[in-house]
């Protein structure tokens, strides 16, 4: 969605691999206050980690391939020169991606063969590591087709910031006056990177990336005037919207997944795990829309506040997102994988503390289903555009909106997915899309 395609040679790529650690079960950040609004669940630590590090530490020109389901085993990280658009770093990058992807493809496969990692080479050692292997060989079957890629978003978001410190003082105003927490003015930096022209395909529009059958519950949309691009109005809509939300489902965790996957969907997504706690329905539900974008919509608010935090707390500037950027080795389009990396300590992400304000009161008006257009939970995210995709009626697809770190491959749990009931057929349909199109990312087959 975001980026101009613009010219520039493809003189050579650049490929390097994070520092990561073997997979382990993740374990809570000794020390750091727990929000008592939005908990940071140890099951999601790795999620949220991952996010701080596309928002921060990845630029538009790194391609991070990862595991769909694990976001804390990160094999590789293709990039090209930063000056390239965004849209031209994914041409410019393809071809090594596919590279990188086919081979650790083949390299899982063999492993899952009884082919022992030294035999594999780089590539061998590094899998069997991140996988802590001797492991299950369907376990590496699965990873084998498993693998996914994201494109670093950091350039956006450090531009989102740049907006975000002149209308961040309002909208906690706002966001209090209607007794919700003030973190929530973080969620903008997920759905449109503080953008108030913000306008994704799905039609969702403005600061809070509203679509128009959702907007007109809380708003005035006419062919004179649209007060989705009101970012003032926008965030009174939204607050009433969370708010109802919030008293309908139980928990705020839950009202901000239901922003992307719609009210309905969230709360057929409880009923058939049997379970009002998030890390129990990320973990648990296969709903036919509930992908990769619903999934991480939670985790990637969690990190969105872990960088945002610092402008809420009344200070000038944001975290440094340049600060903690890794290296990243050069090598030709030709050359051989590059060579596995030492692992390194995962970066810990802390839970910013609540901002303390009163209890929630109900709305009066009664809250409705965020409407979604339908879209499959695995549907490419456009490059261009904002970070996100249907305000109050987030986009359903297989890609992050900002809009992941590094532990944790740990097998899944021995409760098995709950097979996921038809979901009412309401406009939360599709949530999806949000994710998609408002963070690029590259699907491939």
């Amino acid at each position: 969605m975001r980026g101009l395609v613009g010219l520039f040679p493809l003189t050579a790529i650049l490929a390097g691999t994070l520092l990561l650690t073997p997979p382990q079960p993740a374990t809570a950040d000794v020390g750091a206050p727990q929000n008592p609004h939005f908990p940071k669940p140890v099951a999601l630590t790795p999620n949220v980690a991952f996010w701080k590090q596309v928002y921060t530490e990845h630029g538009i020109g790194d391609f991070v391939l990862h595991d769909r389901d694990h976001l804390g085993v990160i094999y590789d990280v293709v990039r090209v020169p930063e000056k390239a658009s965004q849209a031209r770093a994914e041409q410019l990058a393809k071809a090594e991606i596919d590279r990188v992807r086919d081979k650790y493809r083949e390299t899982l496969l063999r492993l899952a063969d009884g082919i022992a990692p030294d035999d594999l080479g780089a590539e061998g050692r590094r899998a069997a590591e991140l996988w802590g292997c001797p492991c299950e060989p369907d376990r590496l079957r699965r990873a084998a087709d498993n693998i996914r890629v994201q494109q670093g978003l950091r350039q956006k978001v450090d531009e989102g910031l740049q907006r975000a410190q002149k209308l961040l003082p309002k909208m906690v105003t706002i966001l209090k006056r209607h007794d919700v927490p003030p973190e929530l003015a973080a969620l903008p930096l997920v759905e449109s990177t503080f953008n108030p022209a913000a306008k994704s395909k799905a039609g969702a529009v403005g600061l809070w990336q509203f679509i128009k059958s959702t907007g007109k519950r809380y708003l005035t949309i006419t062919r004179k005037r649209d007060d989705r691009r009101d970012p003032l109005r926008a965030t009174e809509a939204a607050a009433r919207l969370l708010k109802n939300s919030h008293n309908s489902l139980g928990s705020w965790p839950l009202a901000i997944a239901a922003y992307n996957h719609g009210h309905a969907g969230i709360q057929a997504a409880s009923e058939a795990v049997g379970s009002k706690d998030i890390e129990d329905i990320v973990s648990r539900y296969n709903g036919p829309r509930f992908g990769f974008a619903s999934k991480n919509f939670y985790a990637e608010f969690l990190a969105a506040l872990d960088v945002v935090h610092p402008l809420l707390g009344g200070q000038r500037q944001p975290l440094d997102p340049k600060d903690g950027r890794r290296d990243v080795r050069q090598a030709s389009v030709s050359a051989q994988p590059p060579p596995a990396t030492p692992a390194a300590a995962p970066m810990p992400v802390e839970v910013p503390a609540a901002i303390e304000m009163p209890a929630p009161a109900l709305d009066t008006q009664p809250a409705g289903p965020l409407d979604r257009t339908p879209t499959g939970p695995d549907t490419p995210w456009p490059l261009p555009a904002p970070l996100s995709d249907s305000a109050g009626t987030p986009p359903a697809a297989d890609t992050a909106s900002l809009p992941e770190t590094v532990t944790d491959p740990e097998p899944p749990s021995p409760t098995p997915p709950v097979a996921a009931p038809p979901e009412p057929p309401s406009p939360d349909a599709g949530a999806d899309l949000r994710a998609a199109e408002a963070l690029p990312q590259i699907e491939r087959p």
